[in-house]
C-alpha cells in the first residue's frame, strides 16, 4: 500500500446545488466557492455510539445497536467577494456583480460535493447540508473568510452515493 499525500489539488472543494428531485447535479454544476485557506479542510466522522436492549431476566443486553457518528466536512475559503457570498448564501448579486445583497435569513443548503487530492484520491458526497458563517477580523492584518460547515446526508433517490473515495490513479488500469 502506497501512503498517499494529503492535501487538495488545484480544483480545490467543489460544491453543486443538489436538483430538487435529489438526483445527482449535472457534471458542469460543480465549481468552488473559493481557495480552500491553508489548514482550515478536515473530514471527520464523530465517534458513534452503542445502545444496549438490557432486560431484567438476562445479566447481558438482549441487543446491541450501533448508532454512526455524522459525517462533517469543514473548510474555510478566502474568497470574501460579493460573487463567492451570493454563491454561499443566496441573495441578490447585482448584474456587473459587484455588489451583494444578503438575504432576509441565512438558511443551510442541500450540496454534492467533491474534491480530489494531489495524490489522485476523489472524494464525492452525494448529499449534503452545508451552512456557512463569515469570519471576518477586520483589522490591519485580518483577513475575511467564508467559514463551510457540511453535514453528509444520506442520498433521498436511489443509485446516488452518500460518500465515495476512489483512486484514479489505479481506478483505470487494468485488473492484474
Amino acid at each position: 500500500m502506497v501512503k498517499k499525500a494529503i492535501g487538495l489539488n488545484e480544483a480545490g472543494i467543489l460544491i453543486a446545488a443538489l436538483p430538487a428531485d435529489g438526483t445527482a447535479p449535472a457534471e458542469n454544476a460543480y465549481a468552488a466557492l473559493g481557495k480552500t485557506y491553508k489548514d482550515t479542510a478536515t473530514l471527520e466522522t464523530a465517534e458513534g455510539e452503542t445502545v444496549a436492549c438490557e432486560c431484567e431476566e438476562m445479566d447481558e443486553p438482549e441487543d446491541e445497536i450501533y448508532i454512526p457518528g455524522t459525517t462533517t466536512l469543514k473548510f474555510s475559503t478566502s474568497d470574501l467577494d460579493p460573487e463567492t457570498c451570493f454563491m454561499a448564501f443566496g441573495g441578490t448579486l447585482s448584474e456587473d456583480k459587484k455588489t451583494w445583497e444578503a438575504p432576509q435569513s441565512f438558511s443551510s443548503k442541500e450540496v454534492a460535493v467533491r474534491f480530489t487530492t494531489r495524490s489522485g484520491l476523489e472524494v464525492n458526497i452525494g448529499r449534503a447540508k452545508m451552512s456557512t458563517r463569515i469570519n471576518w477580523a477586520i483589522k490591519r492584518d485580518g483577513y475575511g473568510l467564508l467559514e463551510h460547515s457540511l453535514t453528509v446526508l444520506t442520498p433521498k433517490v436511489a443509485g446516488v452515493k452518500k460518500m465515495s473515495v476512489t483512486d484514479t490513479t489505479i481506478a483505470n488500469q487494468p485488473n492484474a
